[in-house]
């Protein structure tokens, strides 16, 4: 028996179920994900200090009072989750879940990509589809698991995952933001999701601990019914304005040239057989 994840949570096959027939896309959500000793010692390392080292904020027209970890700097606690999180026993359970056969978890310590992230006031993220492969190995990005870490949050000061449709641009779920609850979703070109603006009243960062996962195939979702073409292809991290013209600002250029390459690759991908 492992000391991080709440019992409850060693066999997940049984969740495939509600997972696929969540909408917009497959995403199931675990509450107490941690157990509760751990969980007071994430937040011990966590929240009881005022900064952790992070390696990039970001403050743009789609990605606003954001930062991300330096991963090798993280306290012990995280990185010994991440650690756990990416076992071949935990990967097999993830597995079990999403009919994913031949999911890996970050063997290479995840040092190209950050697990720690923080929101602060008026901070939000737009609609957006991660990245598409693994920056090493260039496998499929096929599922992602965001855990909350924030104690003492209430509802009023937002910070929820939102769900879009194929295109990012119709809000179709949202999940609230609730300390130690997991959210694990199905990654594939069309998962758009962001977060809700969170307010000034809220007492601390909205945390988050970010793991992904990947598929050694590139046919991935070849045997799943989903919404939308169940076909991956490659791209960069994708954001979606609802207004297009806003792609043609100078300042959101870099943002016109990321979806120009979703969509070209998109196309390509039509014709395209594994």
């Amino acid at each position: 028996m492992n000391n991080f994840i709440n019992q409850l949570y060693e066999d997940l096959s049984s969740k495939s179920f509600d997972f696929f027939n969540a909408k917009p896309f497959p995403y199931i959500i675990l509450d107490n994900f941690l157990n509760d000793d751990f969980y007071e010692l994430v937040l011990q390392e966590v929240e009881h200090q005022k900064t952790l080292p992070m390696g990039r904020t970001f403050s743009s027209s789609l990605e606003k009072e954001k930062s991300i970890s330096l991963n090798t700097r993280l306290p012990q606690t995280l990185k010994d989750l991440v650690g756990y999180l990416n076992t071949d026993y935990w990967v097999k359970n993830l597995s079990n879940l999403s009919k994913i056969r031949n999911l890996v978890g970050t063997k290479n310590g995840n040092t190209e990509l950050a697990n720690y992230h923080e929101m602060r006031h008026s901070g939000f993220l737009g609609s957006h589809v991660d990245h598409a492969s693994e920056p090493l190995l260039g496998l499929p990005h096929v599922l992602n698991i965001v855990l909350y870490l924030s104690s003492d949050w209430l509802p009023e000061y937002g910070g929820e995952t939102i769900f879009f449709d194929r295109k990012g641009k119709q809000e179709l779920a949202r999940v609230s933001y609730k300390p130690n609850r997991a959210v694990i979703f199905l990654h594939t070109p069309y998962s758009f999701h962001g977060v809700s603006e969170i307010s000034d009243s809220a007492p601390v960062p909205r945390r988050t601990l970010y793991v992904d996962y990947y598929s050694q195939t590139f046919n991935p979702y070849k045997d799943m019914k989903l919404p939308f073409p169940n076909k991956w292809f490659d791209h960069p991290t994708t954001f979606v304005f609802k207004n297009k013209l806003r792609y043609f600002l100078p300042k959101n250029w870099l943002y016109l040239k990321l979806l120009a390459k979703y969509k070209i690759n998109n196309l390509i991908s039509l014709f395209k057989t594994y």
